[in-house]
């Protein structure tokens, strides 16, 4: 399915990343499918209120468009990443700090109501650092690490 650089095939850890991405993505794209179109007050509906019925598509529109850059580029690196390149490597796992740190950031704005929501609504952004911990562990490192010449 992938081909890997140098013929090595990736460790566990790295499979396992790449996977997750490939999940963080459905997971993103079926939570803001979720708040923009099923669960009350939807994210349309409000914004038919405020912006009216173009505006709110526009809107809409833009959203999912950016949505579906950004799922494109996680998709891409991951990819990449797999493949063996190191950039992809450290890319994910910067993106994987960030979100970390917006989760922790807007938890601590919104510690008033943890409830149920609160996980799906932040699964995605704990995946994407569980990726960077997986990216981060010495098998995955010596998978990125360039190979010792031989003899």
């Amino acid at each position: 399915m992938f081909r890997t650089v140098a013929g090595r095939r990736p460790p566990n850890v790295v499979e396992i990343a790449s996977r997750l991405s490939f999940f963080t993505v459905l997971l993103d794209v079926g939570g803001w499918a979720l708040d923009t179109f099923v669960i009350p007050p939807t994210a349309l509906r409000e914004l038919r209120g405020q912006l009216g019925w173009a505006g709110a598509v526009q809107q809409t529109v833009l959203s999912a468009g950016a949505l579906a850059v950004v799922s494109a580029a996680l998709l891409l690196c991951a990819f990449w990443m797999r493949q063996g390149r190191n950039w992809a490597r450290m890319t994910l796992i910067a993106l994987g700090a960030l979100y970390l740190l917006f989760v922790l950031t807007d938890l601590n704005m919104n510690m008033n109501r943890l409830d149920l929501s609160v996980i799906y609504r932040y699964l995605p952004e704990l995946c994407t650092a569980a990726i960077a911990a997986l990216l981060l562990l010495p098998a995955s490192h010596s998978y990125f690490s360039p190979a010792e010449p031989a003899g």
